[in-house]
């Protein structure tokens, strides 16, 4: 390890803390879809509001989140973030005591907008904390930390807010109007010590960032344009525009599979509490993506190729759970989950490379792109509520598709311009 990557492990450690934050609370999101579709009665298309609230705070707060930067920095500005983060945590309170739905949305919202800050924050941070040929690794790295946590997310609250949960709805048919309000005012209520002790180790975690020094990076010497064409846009860098939306639609395969595996499971022939492990299997296979990527990029494969395969497995087993029914076509979507875990390490760096100064406005647009994550899920249920069965895995044929054109030759893309005999200009890629 050289000097440089001895100096970075404290803040790669503490960037990798607060992507476990991020693991944490995004896959929360796969325990409350069928929590919330009990407890406030509610159909699988009104159950999507659950990511959209969440993933609907990148795209409002991503831009402001990337002014706030600017003027406080990267350490402050995770700061920020984590307190706001804290607030929606706390939202969560009332929202259980009244058993209001739009309570919860908006504890969900202010939580999203907590992560659109320091996701901000974060992602560029360590993309270029070292060289941009590793990023993917680093970001493999920030992967699994993420992904262990939402298995701990999983293990904890998962046996809390659903237990019983099958036979409470079942029994809820036969009960009078008194004893079902009393029975899902009490299960709403379940909420309420998880988030405390959820709030408390976000204050803890804030009180970390703020007394640990990070070192200070500057886009514009990190980071910089290598062109010399002085761009005064991000509108002017393909492999950014492209790239976001590559995202877009790797952040709708990611919440597809992951967070409404749980219903496919049901809609498979599972009870919701057989269903509940394979989310444990989902985050497993992309614990073994990330693992791949720490280990191969780029020492045996560059960030490209290895999106490339990721994408290109994607749609075969997208396939394969079109062409099959219970068990097996759960599998094949448990499989998608390591080819979902590639998608963000490696679209990263390929879309932030060479920004320079505008690096802190590019990764405000790829927040953004975690919008995918709130628009595509409905979608996906429309489509299986339209035509039945998983048909809606047809939109992940698409999603998966663009995601390969990306990283095939999209992310080569370094200027819009035409050169005499070319209408693009590519840049060197691997």
């Amino acid at each position: 390890m050289t000097t440089s990557g001895r100096q970075n492990i404290v803040p790669i450690l503490m960037i990798a803390l607060l992507f476990g934050v991020f693991g944490f609370a995004a896959w929360l999101n796969s325990i409350l879809i069928p929590y919330f579709q009990v407890t406030l009665e509610l159909n699988e298309v009104r159950t999507t509001l659950v990511t959209f609230a969440f993933f609907a705070a990148y795209v409002v707060m991503a831009l402001p989140s990337s002014v706030i930067l600017r003027k406080t920095g990267f350490r402050l500005g995770m700061v920020l973030g984590l307190v706001t983060m804290v607030i929606g945590a706390l939202t969560f309170i009332p929202a259980a005591y009244y058993r209001t739905y739009s309570i919860f949305l908006l504890g969900l919202f202010i939580l999203g907008s907590g992560q659109a800050i320091l996701q901000t924050a974060a992602n560029p941070y360590i993309t270029i904390l070292g060289p941009n040929e590793s990023a993917g690794s680093r970001n493999s790295i920030m992967g699994i930390s993420n992904k262990l946590a939402g298995i701990l997310s999983q293990s904890i609250l998962g046996p809390i807010l659903l237990l019983n949960v099958d036979s409470i709805s079942r029994s809820l048919k036969t009960m009078s109007p008194e004893e079902k309000i009393a029975t899902l005012d009490g299960l709403a209520l379940r909420v309420v010590e998880p988030y405390l002790w959820i709030a408390l180790a976000l204050v803890i975690i804030t009180l970390l960032i703020w007394f640990v020094k990070l070192p200070e990076v500057n886009e514009e010497t990190d980071n910089k344009d290598t062109t010399g064409s002085n761009r005064t846009s991000v509108w002017s860098f393909p492999n950014l525009i492209l790239g976001a939306t590559a995202l877009f639609c790797a952040e709708g395969t990611e919440a597809i599979t992951s967070y409404y595996i749980i219903p496919y499971g049901v809609s498979m022939g599972f009870t919701t509490l057989e269903s509940q492990p394979f989310v444990h299997y989902i985050i497993y296979s992309m614990l073994a993506g990330y693992l791949c990527g720490t280990l191969f990029i780029p020492k045996y494969i560059s960030q490209n190729r290895a999106l490339v395969v990721c994408s290109s497995l994607g749609i075969l087993f997208t396939i394969g759970a079109l062409a099959t029914t219970g068990l097996i076509s759960v599998t094949f979507l448990i499989f998608m989950g390591f080819c979902n875990s590639l998608n963000w390490p490696c679209i990263w760096p390929l879309a932030l490379k060479g920004l320079g100064a505008h690096t802190k406005t590019a990764s405000a647009m790829l927040i953004m792109a975690i919008a995918g994550g709130a628009v595509l899920p409905p979608v996906y249920a429309q489509i299986n509520m339209q035509f039945g069965g998983n048909a809606g895995m047809m939109l992940l044929l698409l999603l998966y598709s663009v995601i390969l054109i990306y990283s095939s030759f999209g992310y080569k893309l370094v200027s819009w311009n035409r050169t005499p005999g070319k209408s693009i200009i590519y840049g060197r890629g691997k």
